[in-house]
């Protein structure tokens, strides 16, 4: 078990201050293209990931804030500066040079040569604007800065991964951001990551131009994915908090649907639904993600707490929240080594932390999300940031160095806990 941060909890915020601040420094990148775009972003790491991923800039973005607010909104001035001309942005944004050739036929690229791939991420950028712009005011004109290129972005999304009830579908499960999430092994079979399968999924949706309704139509995989859902609807809310008209109305919308779609009453939990619309039963913490969304009812959200999130012997380890429940067969904490199928199934990651906080903190239970904060800002104290931890033991594994791991900071300072 590690051992306890030294230091008393009222110096905690300034320890996390100094060491978010020196990392994110030194994961950051600026220059220009070429053809003369200029970017200034934060590299997930500086070895394992040195791009532009969408979610993780979204996530530093509001790291960022608490330390150099210039900077987080230079972080999201850039992500919206890869915009496609149709409105996509994706999820991988390759500014300083094109794809490593050992990377080419792992990314969603329809070509080698192309500066961005052709997928996406959970759509958090409205929501990370609006975040930002509420930590701007020597920039009050930021706040609607981006709403036409944001529009353009959930318009794409609407035409080319919504169906009529209003929920994005993804073809891969790495857009949902969990690569290997075993939330879809059953659908996938031999396609599921990280199997040679899974990159023969690819190659197909390639062909396909990673279109949906293509892959849709040939049989391919698809689902309704819970966090990609709960990106949307928080995405919306954040386009409300920026001004936008009949946002708010639609956040509340996809809420609703994701309560009717997607929630479980008999399990009290939200699952996804695959390829044949059947309900995926495997606890990951993407069913505790719409404990964000602040239009859920208060009696959903309090079964997610209650039933499962406050669980030890579920997601309430030493060290929460682990990305799979510990009674799930596939839960393995560990370090990623063989078999690889642990990445993402078992380990906590710091993606999850806020959008639980959030919901901790908006039914009342101030006294877990204390706990919670504590106990993230505590892991990243004694270890160092890393791309993820394991949940029992706090060991740190993955990339070293990891941006998103100084979501911390924001999650401490959020519940109060300096």
């Amino acid at each position: 078990m590690m051992a306890p941060v030294s230091g008393s909890a009222a110096d905690r915020l300034p320890r996390l201050r100094e060491a978010a601040a020196a990392q994110l420094s030194a994961n950051w990148r600026e220059g220009a293209t070429p053809d003369g775009v200029e970017y200034g972003y934060t590299r997930p790491d500086t070895r394992k990931f040195p791009d532009q991923f969408f979610w993780d800039s979204c996530l530093h973005a509001v790291a960022w804030r608490h330390l150099d607010p210039a900077r987080a909104r230079r972080e999201l001035r850039t992500l919206l500066a890869a915009q496609r001309p149709d409105g996509l942005i994706g999820h991988t944004i390759f500014w300083h040079a094109p794809v490593r050739l050992a990377r080419r036929h792992t990314y969603n690229l329809l070509h080698h040569r192309d500066r961005a791939t052709a997928t996406i991420q959970p759509p958090l950028l409205a929501w990370a604007w609006a975040e930002v712009a509420e930590r701007s005011p020597d920039d009050p004109g930021f706040a609607r800065e981006g709403l036409a290129g944001l529009i353009r972005y959930h318009d794409w999304l609407d035409r080319e991964r919504a169906e009529p009830d209003g929920l994005l579908r993804i073809i891969q499960p790495d857009e949902s951001g969990m690569d290997a999430t075993p939330a879809y092994d059953g659908p996938l079979g031999r396609s599921a990551h990280p199997s040679p399968g899974f990159v023969l999924m690819m190659r197909a949706n390639r062909g396909r131009g990673f279109d949906y309704r293509r892959t849709r139509a040939a049989g391919g995989f698809h689902a309704v994915d819970v966090l990609v859902n709960m990106a949307w609807a928080l995405s919306w809310a954040g386009l409300a908090r920026l001004g936008h008209p009949g946002a708010r109305e639609r956040a509340e919308a996809i809420t609703a649907e994701m309560v009717a779609r997607l929630w479980d009453p008999d399990v009290g939990f939200f699952f996804p639904r695959g390829p044949d619309d059947s309900p995926l039963r495997v606890s990951t913490w993407a069913g505790l993600a719409p404990l964000a969304l602040p239009a859920l009812p208060e009696e959903v959200g309090r079964r997610l707490v209650e039933e499962h999130l406050l669980s030890r012997t579920r997601f309430w380890l030493p060290f929460p929240v682990p990305s799979v429940s510990a009674e799930e067969p596939s839960f393995r904490p560990g370090r990623v080594g063989f078999p690889i199928e642990r990445y993402w199934r078992g380990p906590t990651w710091l993606f999850s932390t806020r959008f639980v906080l959030e919901g901790l903190l908006r039914l009342g239970y101030r006294d877990a999300a204390a706990h919670l904060a504590r106990r993230t800002a505590e892991l990243v104290l004694a270890r160092g940031f890393h791309e993820y931890y394991n949940p029992i033991s706090g060991r740190g594994h993955g990339g070293r160095g990891f941006a998103v791991s100084t979501m911390a900071l924001d999650c401490l300072a959020r519940a109060g806990e300096g």
